[in-house]
């Protein structure tokens, strides 16, 4: 009998507690690049995701996972000037993020948003709220054709499967590698920026970022995602094409009596209009912009940032939200 192709790599995670280790970037890239052509089988796929959460996934495995993932990139997706993961959605506060994405656009920058579907009950996710506010979401096939600055695409869109293995966490009772991989992926040359909830998590986002040479902006954000919560500090990393930098924004408050008390859509409408004039609402999207705009311009000046993302909030396009 012919050993599969992928035994030597399930046993490398596989031989009990002194023998076994983790991988090294070209066995993770190797792996991840069997797995999304299909060579592979399911009991192979549970056995390298759940062993890679006892072994605990390293920096050299997202990297090597994110950089297989990145070859499915359809090719117009180089040409935004920055990615914005959204995996986690939101329970107790609307997206303000969204806002700061649809500011930066204004301001005259690309940008593609990458998520997942639904799946858990209670939270708001990015494809619902673009839909609700009029925003595009495309597909492999007519991303290229869309000229809008602000843009969603499913990541079942950049490879098929990947929601599928998302939709694990109902299989297996937990989240595996694959949700730490999709917010770390961006095409080859785009920055990005990318939301964590643990904060252990940050040194394994940003040391994937070195390893692979990649421009990402990293914050333990708001629900999760990649959005400033302003009533807390934010430590934020930088990483430029592998060389890493930190800076902490301060917090002017530590409670805003005007901060939503639910994820409703309806929110940001109001707030981008001018009707609604939440403090709370607002510094999360102007710290949240000028975050993404050091990721885009590969600096740590986000004094000028934020001052340039205040300027333009206060000459935005109030009718894109009608």
């Amino acid at each position: 009998m012919t050993q599969h192709a992928l035994a030597d790599y399930v046993r490398i995670l596989a031989r009990g507690k002194n023998a076994s280790r983790n991988m090294t970037f070209e066995e993770a890239r190797f792996t991840m690049s069997e797995m999304l052509a299909g060579r592979y089988e399911d009991v192979q796929l549970g056995a390298i995701f759940m062993l890679l959460r006892v072994l605990e996934e390293t920096p050299d495995e997202i990297a090597g996972f994110a950089s297989a993932v990145n070859e499915y990139w359809p090719e117009p997706a180089g040409h935004f000037d920055l990615v914005w993961s959204s995996y986690a959605g939101k329970r107790r506060q609307p997206m303000w993020w969204v806002l700061s994405a649809l500011l930066l656009g204004q301001m005259g920058h690309r940008i593609l948003v990458h998520g997942t579907l639904a799946h858990t009950l209670g939270r708001v996710y990015a494809h619902e709220v673009f839909q609700e506010l009029g925003l595009p979401t495309a597909t492999r096939d007519s991303l290229g054709t869309i000229t809008a600055p602000l843009v969603y695409l499913p990541c079942s869109e950049v490879h098929p499967t990947l929601q599928q293995w998302l939709s694990l966490k109902s299989v297996l009772g937990v989240r595996s590698p694959i949700n730490t991989v999709l917010k770390t992926i961006a095409p080859a040359g785009v920055p990005s920026v990318q939301g964590i909830f643990h904060p252990d998590y940050r040194t394994t986002h940003s040391m994937a970022a070195s390893i692979n040479q990649d421009t990402a902006a990293i914050i333990k954000g708001e629900g999760g995602e990649f959005e400033v919560n302003p009533e807390r500090p934010c430590q934020v990393t930088v990483v430029v094409e592998g060389e890493e930098a930190q800076f902490r924004i301060a917090n002017d408050s530590s409670h805003y009596d005007d901060k939503a008390a639910s994820p409703n859509t309806e929110h940001l409408i109001k707030l981008w209009q001018g009707r609604d004039h939440s403090q709370y609402g607002h510094d999360a999207v102007l710290r949240t912009a000028a975050l993404a705009l050091c990721a885009m311009l590969k600096s740590t000046d986000y004094v000028s940032a934020l001052s340039q993302c205040s300027k333009a909030w206060a000459e935005r396009d109030k009718s894109l939200l009608a």
